[in-house]
């Protein structure tokens, strides 16, 4: 199971208090953790990878979109991989971030959505790497690359 071999291990950090100083921390896309559920190997190993190094980051936001595509069938195993993120929610902060990156990228890039860019401004405001397959809806961060 995919969650299990993510799980904690070590001392938890508190989501407020975002990634460690110095660490290479990350904030994982939903379409990451899909292709993880499915089964995809390299999806698998990017969080094993990622997992054995530091806490890897996540926002609500991603993690309803998982949630609300999730069949009954597979509550289980994702839940039990949803464990091993640090979740961290929409404050006032996220919220400016995600209106100045709305009215700076709308205007060119109009595919965007609210729960895409709350997802960067949760990224950008904590200081994290996004880790997507989805590069076109994240044009914000240049130098942007699928991760497999």
């Amino acid at each position: 199971m995919v969650g299990a071999r993510l799980q904690r291990r070590g001392v938890r950090r508190e989501a407020a208090d975002g990634p460690a100083p110095g660490s290479l921390s990350v904030l994982v896309d939903s379409s990451v953790i899909i292709d993880a559920l499915r089964g995809n190997p390299s999806a698998i190993e990017v969080l094993v990878g990622f997992r054995s190094k530091d806490v890897v980051h996540s926002s609500v936001v991603v993690k309803a979109e998982v949630l609300a595509g999730m069949h009954s069938r597979e509550e289980q195993a994702t839940r039990s991989l949803l464990e091993v993120f640090e979740w961290h929610g929409i404050d006032e902060g996220v919220a400016e971030e995600a209106g100045r990156l709305g009215r700076l990228w709308l205007p060119s890039h109009g595919g965007i959505d609210t729960a895409d860019l709350l997802i960067a401004a949760t990224a950008t405001v904590l200081g994290l790497k996004l880790v997507t397959l989805n590069i076109r809806h994240f044009p914000m961060f240049s130098g942007l690359q699928r991760p497999y």
